[in-house]
């Protein structure tokens, strides 16, 4: 699969790190996490806004595996001062992750074309879904159809596109119009729930949030 063409990526800064490896601000509460093996680090993952110029998607797929048969997608349109243009959260049919990840995607990107967008970097917490897309990963977790309709549907962003992963601290917006999928589903332009709000005010602020790594040692021959 050709990714050049596809994404067209413009140089740094436009790819502010979301993961940012930083020594944790000193001192420590007596409530602070122990000191870590050498399996495992600690990192600082935030949100990055997009460029001027350019929004950014940032969409997450919820599935319920203890018999509910919930499913939920959620997903917003943020422009490149962290405002929210329009977010969506809707209730889907049960699946695997996988594949509801990818109807979240598909979702955010039609209604980032139906608001007239034209340069977007669309981002999730699905590390496998995003390597398929650049075409850094050939395993899949989504069928070749659905694969070939996200193309399809990121080749249509004249300006410009990208596809990118974030860990899950740094995509809560997302995360948080999941859970609203299963009370108060919707679809939301410039006002949006309370909840959403606050968590995309944090990202406003470049609020950082704890993240665990697990650090694979490396083989002894």
């Amino acid at each position: 699969m050709a990714t050049s063409s596809l994404f067209p990526l413009p140089a740094p800064p436009f790819l502010p790190s979301a993961c940012r490896h930083r020594a944790p601000p000193p001192p420590l509460s007596p409530s602070a996490r122990p000191f870590q093996p050498s399996s495992s680090r600690i990192v600082f993952v935030q949100w990055a806004p997009p460029p001027r110029g350019w929004f950014k998607l940032n969409f997450d797929g919820s599935v319920y595996n203890d018999g509910s048969r919930r499913a939920s997608i959620g997903g917003a349109i943020r422009d490149g001062g962290g405002r929210i243009l329009l977010a969506f959260a809707e209730r889907t049919e049960h699946s695997t992750v996988g594949i509801v990840e990818a109807r979240a995607m598909i979702r955010g990107l039609r209604l980032a074309l139906e608001l007239g967008v034209d340069r977007l970097v669309a981002e999730g917490d699905g590390l496998v879904l995003a390597q398929l897309l650049r075409g850094e990963e050939t395993q899949t977790r989504i069928p070749v159809e659905m694969q070939e309709e996200i193309l399809g549907l990121l080749r249509r962003f004249p300006g410009g596109r990208d596809v990118r992963h974030v860990y899950r601290e740094g995509n809560q917006v997302a995360h948080t119009l999941c859970r609203q999928a299963y009370h108060s589903p919707g679809v939301w332009i410039g006002i949006v729930p309370t909840a959403v709000f606050e968590k995309a005010e944090e990202d406003r602020r470049g609020v950082l949030h704890e993240r665990e790594v697990v650090v694979r040692r490396p083989c002894r021959v």
